[in-house]
């Protein structure tokens, strides 16, 4: 009788074996691999003019400042480094720590592309090198 349980251990002990090797496919050990319910990192944002668009830390300037109307009109948005200028033209970039604002603009303005904001009582003034100075208020909202 002995013979015939040898004869079913070794096939027994081969399956618990491949079983016990993990059957994923990936061959990698199961400590390796990450685990479902880890936290996906978030991709960091590129480096513009030493500022992280987007990540940077919040500021007093964050907002959305407006001065003029019609063709006058100025609407410039600010949002933890990243900085908009909606009206005149559309432009894009970024604001850093110190105020220094750079954009680029998608019409080839070139009278707002590189700027210094600062908040003075309660308006935001962005003067513009070779262009006009800003005198903006916070919209509410």
């Amino acid at each position: 009788m002995r013979p015939a349980v040898s004869a079913l251990c070794l096939p027994l002990a081969a399956l618990l074996a491949a079983s016990l090797a993990g059957c994923g496919g990936s061959g990698e050990p199961e400590s390796a691999r990450p685990s479902p319910s880890a936290p996906t990192a978030r991709p960091t944002p590129p480096l513009l003019n030493g500022v992280r668009p987007g990540a940077e830390k919040k500021s007093q300037m964050d907002g959305t400042w407006t001065a003029g109307s019609g063709s006058r009109r100025v609407a410039l948005f600010l949002y933890r480094g990243a900085a908009a200028l909606n009206s005149p033209g559309f432009c894009t970039g970024t604001v850093d720590a110190k105020g220094r604002i750079k954009l680029s603009c998608a019409n080839g303005s070139r009278e707002r592309l590189d700027g210094r904001a600062a908040l003075r009582s309660g308006k935001l003034v962005v003067t513009w090198t070779g262009g006009p100075e800003d005198v903006l208020h916070r919209r509410a909202g």
